[in-house]
């Protein structure tokens, strides 16, 4: 999976929110331009829904771009882990740990055991953080 900073653009927002605030401030954009095209008509009525329109597109914007900030640094980023299969032989007691294989399941005899040839066991199934790189 590619950095996690793919997921979220340079203002700290997702792509869907910034692009349905930049569409919310275009349709107030075009709706303050047609209240003050109204207005200098002589149509009252319109220019000032027009108007309150706009006015209120643009207070929308102002709300959902702090609501999200706000909401943007609360979220923890998740750790990716590893997933990793303990083996143990039941003969010799010998340990060996390696990379989570499709099928493990626990109690499952996998490997030969390199000591003493004897079947090894899965004992332990469990997730640990990646090496920083």
């Amino acid at each position: 999976m590619s950095d996690q900073r793919d997921i979220f653009s340079t203002l700290g927002m997702p792509r869907t929110l910034l692009i349905v605030l930049l569409l919310i401030g275009a349709l107030s954009i075009v709706s303050l331009f047609l209240g003050f095209d109204a207005y200098l008509s002589d149509k009252q009525q319109k220019a000032s829904l027009y108007l309150l329109l706009g006015t209120g597109g643009f207070a929308l914007i102002g709300y959902m771009f702090f609501r999200s900030k706000s909401l943007m640094e609360k979220v923890d980023i998740i750790p990716r882990l590893e997933v990793v299969t303990t083996l143990e032989c039941p003969n010799c007691g010998l340990k060996k740990i390696r990379s989570f294989k499709q099928g493990d399941y626990l109690f499952k005899e996998d490997e030969e055991c390199t000591r003493c040839k004897g079947k090894m066991v899965v004992g332990k199934i469990y997730g640990r953080e990646k090496p920083k790189k």
